[in-house]
């Protein structure tokens, strides 16, 4: 399949599934306006038009708002795509995790257009991602890795993290031209928390009015504030959206479905590679959250007393808030998916989790050996899903993911039977 077709057909299907929820169509294009930047006939990938350098950040890792305090808006190469897995076949060996591949494999694309000179910036999440900084920098491109330390456990570390910071908001002034103050730094950090707030918001919305959007729709939205060019519109689409979601449900008076309540923990899933969550639709499983890379950055913001002096401190307050956060494969304990994890067992019905897991990317089976007696305490059942960007696994998983659903769905029965709760609580 053709990279063009990859995208296309997951557009169509999505707008197909989730007709009269109006507002989704911004969503939906702003996913198509970012895939365009790679095709092969793609002359302009400044998505603004303007002169400004591009800052490609690949994967998550990096407060966005140091960036958006430049003065630019950060292009995110997150991987997802099996087609652009293949255009850094001839770079990295072919059993590397998918997501690295295709993040690589968008930046080489991205630096095949003349008309730009991309600043990559790459958070060293593993050493997957340590080789793809190296590998562009060897061919010339400007790069920046920026080091994650694995535990903040000492006063160095965290003043060698809230280093890197500052030294990525000096390689972004140089690249872009536009010097970060403390006000522009203020700003960005009100854009980006409001958007995350919307975020939330529509989360807990897509949950109480479950059957307006499915479960790839949901996906889309997320997944598409990290390819929007203008935040600030990307936000009030989104709370538009919410508002809809409320109306619609109330309008059409839809019942809560009984099919399981599900988690999925681990690796991300992302657009247009929505293979898993067609089968846990597939499987008759409800998609309730995912508890990932990108999801614990939610819930961090400054509070009203941290936005106070000068460009030094706001980095330094930015870089603490957002690693106790961060929930990137970097860390040695993932502390914080840990606590979120256990946020949403506390604060909602969770029948089963699903823990997705790319191949090659072991730091998720980690995370599942650590969360084992979690689940023990909650009386919840988990399913390990490992799969890759291609489909030829598609039915064989199917038929383990419908035994997991059947199996959900009589401790429920019996549950219900004996007149207790579905899971008994920590």
């Amino acid at each position: 399949m053709s990279y063009t077709n990859e995208y296309l057909e997951a557009l169509e299907r999505i707008d197909t599934n989730n007709r009269g929820v109006k507002g989704l169509r911004y969503f939906l294009d702003t996913a198509h306006q970012w895939h365009t930047i790679f095709q092969n006939d793609s002359c302009d990938p400044k998505r603004d038009g303007s002169a400004a350098p591009l800052v490609v950040v690949l994967g998550h890792g990096i407060p966005e708002q140091l960036i958006y305090a430049c003065g630019t808006t950060p292009l995110h190469l997150l991987g997802g795509s099996h087609a652009s897995c293949q255009w850094s076949d001839d770079f990295v060996p072919r059993d590397s995790d998918p997501a690295s591949r295709s993040i690589l494999g968008y930046a080489l694309k991205l630096a095949e257009n003349p008309n730009v000179k991309p600043l990559f910036v790459v958070p060293v999440t593993n050493d997957n991602m340590r080789k793809i900084a190296y590998l562009l920098a060897r061919q010339g491109h400007a790069t920046l890795p920026v080091d994650i330390p694995p535990t903040m456990a000492t006063s160095p570390t965290q003043h060698a993290w809230e280093q890197s910071l500052r030294s990525l908001v000096k390689a972004t002034e140089r690249h872009v031209g536009i010097r970060a103050t403390a006000r522009s730094i203020q700003a960005a950090e009100r854009l980006v928390g409001s958007a995350r707030k919307a975020m939330v918001e529509f989360e807990r919305s897509c949950i109480a009015c479950e059957g307006v959007l499915n479960t790839e729709a949901r996906l889309i939205v997320l997944n598409s504030y990290y390819q929007t060019n203008s935040l600030t519109q990307w936000t009030n689409a989104l709370k538009e959206l919410t508002t809809q979601i409320t109306a619609r449900h109330r309008t059409l008076g839809r019942p809560t479905s009984n099919a399981p309540r599900t988690l999925v923990v681990g690796s991300p899933i992302l657009f247009p590679q929505y293979k898993v969550a067609g089968l846990l639709e597939d499987a008759g499983l409800y998609l309730l959250a995912t508890a990932d890379a990108s999801s614990t950055s939610r819930y961090s913001s400054l509070s009203a007393r941290e936005l106070h002096g000068g460009v030094q401190h706001l980095i330094g307050a930015i870089a603490r808030r957002h690693y106790a956060v961060d929930s990137s494969g970097a860390h040695v304990v993932n502390q914080a998916l840990e606590q979120y994890v256990e946020f949403l067992f506390g604060s909602m019905r969770v029948d089963g989790v699903v823990f997705h897991t790319l191949k090659g990317q072991i730091e998720h089976d980690f995370l599942y050996a650590r969360m084992e007696p979690m689940l023990e305490r909650y009386d919840i059942p988990a399913f390990r899903l490992e799969t890759d960007y291609q489909y030829q696994d598609v039915e064989q998983l199917r038929i383990r993911l419908e035994a997991f659903a059947e199996m959900l769905e009589q401790r429920t029965f019996a549950f219900e039977a004996r007149g207790t709760n579905v899971r008994r609580s920590a």
